[in-house]
């Protein structure tokens, strides 16, 4: 098989692509690239030059393949508009000039964002979407204008994942990196809100099982790892893989919200946009989980990395890189 990959040079879309070259069912890999191939320097892929607004590039990179994974997509942005251009209409676009050249196998990465935020028991693919963040309602919009775009004869799969972490993660990174001074930055009493994390080769293997489901129609999974974890039992694994006593620094949500609309409007005074925001802020202070019951249903999917593990590789990445 060939694939299409867009968003191949980010955090997830290098691991899909290094794993795709790796994998016998592919004998060869296309990527959209915008400037630079970041991550995919050096590995063996077809460099197809433009970005999601190039429907002249899109369309080479669809031409002659059998699957498209649409990876890329935006997570922060000042505005309603630039959410809505960059995740909801390209992804239509895409998906309709995939069908244009006789794509129909098409996985799409959406989040848990798109469905909101859990209240004490995991989320589930069939319960009410309720995004509370710009970023999480254009997913949500992105999900319906592929559901009304989809043709009889497409296979469309739509993955939501939690929260994805890994080598070569640059946003859930602060956190480990304040670890390293000691300071476990925890919202909340360390137990509550819990939250649900995938390590990024799980959450490829999940996207790839889901290339091989065939069937026709629109399907969506939640792909996460074990269980739901505390903050306190994340900042348990990482001071024994850091070797290093963490004083935990429990931040009351109200003051979550406090702090990030000043580091907001600080930042957009040098025409910046930071990590920590408002609407991220709106996120932090809730409960993220999800269940992968479907997924290991209907997809024969299995987590291989815990927590603890994951949490190591990653920090031990960091370290090899100079990131810590």
């Amino acid at each position: 098989m060939k694939a299409f990959v867009t968003g191949g040079t980010g955090f997830i879309g290098s691991h899909l692509v290094e794993a795709i070259i790796n994998s016998p069912e592919y004998s060869e890999v296309q990527c959209l690239v915008r400037s630079e191939p970041k991550w995919l320097s050096g590995l063996s892929f077809k460099t197809i030059k433009g970005d999601l607004n190039d429907l002249k590039a899109l369309g080479k990179g669809l031409e002659g393949v059998d699957v498209l994974f649409h990876v890329a997509a935006i997570v922060k942005a000042p505005s309603k508009k630039e959410f809505t251009l960059a995740n909801v209409d390209a992804t239509e676009n895409l998906v309709r000039l995939a069908q244009k050249k006789g794509v129909n196998n098409i996985v799409i990465l959406s989040s848990l964002a798109a469905a909101g935020p859990s209240n004490g028991s995991p989320k589930k693919e069939d319960e009410p979407m309720e995004p509370v963040s710009m970023y999480g309602k254009s997913k949500m919009e992105m999900e319906a204008r592929v559901r009304t775009a989809a043709s009889k004869n497409d296979s469309i799969k739509i993955i939501r994942p939690p929260a994805v972490y890994g080598p070569r993660e640059d946003q859930i990174y602060s956190f480990f990196k304040s670890c390293t001074r000691g300071i476990c930055p925890i919202v909340g009493d360390g137990n509550n809100p819990r939250v649900s994390m995938v390590y990024v080769s799980d959450l490829v293997d999940g996207i790839l099982l889901a290339a091989n489901k065939k069937d026709t129609g629109v399907y969506t999974y939640y792909i996460s790892g074990e269980g739901t974890h505390s903050w306190n039992e994340i900042k348990g694994i990482t001071s024994r893989v850091l070797g290093k006593k963490l004083i935990p620094l429990k931040i009351k949500p109200s003051i979550v919200k406090k702090v990030a609309g000043i580091i907001e409007n600080v930042a957009t005074l040098f025409g910046v946009y930071p990590v920590v925001n408002k609407e991220k802020a709106n996120e932090l202070i809730l409960e993220w989980t999800c269940t992968s019951e479907k997924a290991e249903k209907e997809l024969d999917y299995r987590p291989k990395v815990s927590l603890a593990e994951g949490i190591s590789r990653t920090i031990h990445w960091y370290k090899m890189h100079n990131w810590l």
